[in-house]
């Protein structure tokens, strides 16, 4: 019994590796702090917290992200041999017939959890799936889509609890907006960071097609943008105390414009990449902010 624990556990967190769980856990506090702070309404605390439908819905896009994922490591397991040797090692633990397993399981449980909301959350959630499933084996082939569309799958579930609450504010669209912008200039850095990876897996990234200079321009274009989507969310709109994460978003694109300026090594991009990560951090955090007698 003793020596099979720790091969038991191994798997346990390769499988953890390969779904991202700390990105699904992320979005399922996020979803959560969302529903509480800015879709909620008139409903307490303990309404939103205990609200089955709501449970529901999170654990849905939980299960579908994490099939996503089972499905982009197939694709992305040659790239990920060279510029992530230590983690494709944990994740080839798990054999590609358990994680195909793992995939299927996951997204039949997704497609359940959302039938038992609504069948407008077995649309939805299914058309999600289909365009998890579509962007890792086809999508992902061209260039700027698959830019645009790893953004868009990330957003989505955001979009989900939004329907639920039928909370449509112009201000909610354009913070997602903002994170859709957050989310492409992080993929172009990541892939400037990975380009070694793409040009033997022969992935046609915006770095790899169009070299790294305009991929350096396309990113200062886009932190350009988050500035100025920042400023406006700032004057247009009554936020509450979370105005002061879109204040930190103005200091930390021009620091990370800086920061791509100097960048010539992967190691560089890599810092710029994980100073994403925790930009995005601090914003699900930031949720928490949002005066909700406001929205």
């Amino acid at each position: 019994m003793t020596p099979k624990r720790p091969h038991v556990l191994l798997k346990f967190f390769s499988l953890f590796s390969v779904v991202k769980g700390y990105n699904i856990l992320l979005l399922a506090v996020g979803q959560y702090l969302a529903a509480i702070y800015m879709l909620g309404g008139s409903k307490g605390l303990r309404d939103i917290l205990f609200d089955t439908q709501l449970l529901l819905i999170v654990m849905s896009s939980a299960t579908c992200i994490a099939a996503g994922y089972i499905i982009n490591n197939f694709y992305d397991r040659k790239k990920d041999f060279i510029n992530r040797p230590q983690k494709a090692m944990i994740d080839s633990m798990i054999s590609d017939r358990t994680k195909l397993w793992v995939a299927i399981i996951t997204s039949m449980l997704a497609l359940i959890l959302a039938y038992s909301v609504s069948y407008r959350a077995l649309l939805f959630f299914g058309t999600y799936i289909l365009a998890l499933s579509l962007y890792s084996a086809f999508l992902r082939r061209f260039t700027i889509l698959s830019n645009i569309m790893s953004s868009v799958l990330v957003v989505t579930p955001f979009l989900a609890v939004t329907i639920y609450y039928r909370s449509f504010d112009e201000v909610i669209f354009v913070q997602a907006f903002f994170l859709f912008l957050v989310l492409s200039a992080k993929r172009v850095a990541k892939d400037m960071k990975s380009m070694q990876g793409d040009l033997t897996a022969n992935l046609q990234t915006i770095p790899v097609r169009y070299g790294l200079q305009r991929s350096k321009n396309l990113f200062y274009t886009l932190l350009s943008l988050i500035s100025l989507v920042a400023v406006g969310i700032v004057y247009l709109y009554p936020i509450g105390r979370m105005i002061y994460f879109f204040l930190l978003s103005i200091l930390i694109a021009l620091e990370l414009g800086i920061l791509m300026f100097k960048a010539q090594s992967s190691r560089q991009f890599w810092i710029i990449d994980n100073a994403f990560k925790i930009w995005v951090v601090i914003g699900v955090c930031s949720l928490a902010l949002f005066d909700v007698a406001i929205g």
